[in-house]
């Protein structure tokens, strides 16, 4: 291994850690604190102070996803194993990460979906939710799962 494929090695732990820490937090968020904060009363001082926290860490997996994202695929679309299967299954997975940084970004500013008024029935539920962290969760646990079919098709590309 030269320099070069060790860098990229690099590259590539920095891109995992983070989309690991973005759809890992969503999971706590979802699954653990989300209902331990439902079922007890906490004052809004709290829920910030979290809210902010997490929205540190977000923005920071955002901009190593993106900065390492770029590379990567660089990386990738240059060199051998890629098919046409590739390029869409990368297109695919870009295009939900895409839609995961603009929700954080644009939708997401003025505060959690589920202090959100106004919006009742099914309809703005399912707002709420597509463009909530249980969206973007979602989203963020294919586009791990699309990482996984990525590289099972360059290694089938370079072995047949």
């Amino acid at each position: 291994m030269d320099l070069l494929d060790w860098l990229l090695l690099v590259i590539r732990w920095a891109h995992a850690l983070g989309a690991v820490a973005w759809v890992g937090g969503g999971i706590f968020y979802l699954l653990v604190l989300r209902p331990a904060l439902g079922r007890e009363p906490v004052g809004d001082g709290p829920r910030r102070a979290i809210g902010a926290e997490f929205r540190g860490l977000v923005h920071t997996a955002i901009g190593v996803l993106l900065i390492t994202g770029i590379i990567l695929s660089a990386a990738r679309l240059t060199g051998d194993g890629v098919s046409p299967a590739y390029v869409v299954v990368l297109a695919v997975k870009i295009t939900l990460a895409l839609y995961m940084f603009y929700v954080v970004r644009f939708l997401r500013r003025r505060g959690y979906p589920e202090e959100a008024v106004g919006d009742a029935g099914w309809r703005g539920r399912v707002r709420r939710e597509v463009g909530g962290p249980t969206g973007v969760l979602v989203a963020g646990v294919v586009v791990l799962g699309l990482a996984d079919v990525l590289g099972m098709i360059v290694e089938n590309n370079l072995s047949g």
